[in-house]
């Protein structure tokens, strides 16, 4: 019986650890600098066959110790090796590869003394970090897109998003920063975003009520999850003892 238990507990602890890693989001692991060395605001300076180079315009500070800043090539210079060019993440002009010129954001890792890109690599609109743009205005902006632009534009400032569950709210520590019934003719600024009676008034222009409970998938709802599930566990396990009782 004891047995059977610990096999259940572990079959769910097994899949809690797949559903966290599956989850993980690339945006997510670029603004909490997982996986990758440096990350920059720049433009593609040259393209010739079998590599792709890329120049940095700034560095974005996710980290400023000694040992980040030593990983910075020291011309800023990053070499990208590919046969058949650099493919983007995702593009401000809908481009599928990289071409000389671009303006880009790209988040590098290096592998065996060789440069690859690890959470993406963004064509945008400029190379200016506090006012670039990964996707032109829109009705309904992609609220991935939307986290990074302001983690860039805030210099790596930014960084406790969280959303409703059907990604139409973004968050910024609790305070509603975009609504997709804003119907936005332009991007708000970092000084806007951090105005809450700007923010009221993009409400009240919207004709939308001030909600006293949003809908966000926080940790605090995570942790709920968590519980319901250990007393799924553990009504698992009383009708195991039902069904083979001790002798």
């Amino acid at each position: 019986m004891k047995r059977i238990i610990v096999w259940v507990i572990c079959l769910f602890l097994t899949a809690g650890s797949r559903i966290s890693v599956s989850a993980k989001d690339k945006t997510d692991a670029m603004i909490h600098n997982i996986e990758q060395d440096v990350l920059f605001v720049g433009n593609v300076s040259h393209i010739s066959d079998g590599y792709v180079v890329l120049k940095v315009t700034d560095y974005i500070s996710t980290e400023s110790t000694s040992d980040a800043i030593a990983k910075r090539e020291k011309d800023h210079r990053y070499i990208l090796m590919s046969k058949n060019g650099i493919t983007y993440t995702s593009s401000y002009h809908g481009k599928q590869n990289a071409e000389e010129g671009d303006h880009v954001v790209a988040s590098l890792k290096k592998k065996n003394g060789t440069w690859t890109v690890s959470n993406g690599l963004y064509e945008v609109d400029e190379d200016q970090y506090r006012t670039l743009s990964l996707e032109p205005v829109k009705k309904q902006l992609d609220i991935s897109k939307l986290k990074l632009k302001y983690f860039i534009n805030s210099d790596g400032t930014m960084k406790d998003f969280s959303t409703d569950q059907k990604q139409k709210k973004l968050y910024y520590k609790n305070q509603k920063i975009y609504d997709t019934r804003w119907n936005m003719k332009k991007y708000l600024t970092i000084e806007e975003i951090r105005n809450s009676e700007k923010l009221k008034a993009m409400d009240q222009r919207a004709h939308i009520k001030d909600e006293t409970e949003k809908d966000q998938t926080t940790s605090v709802k995570r942790k709920l999850l968590f519980v319901a599930d250990i007393f799924v566990i553990i009504g698992l396990v009383a009708l195991l003892r039902k069904k083979y009782p001790k002798r």
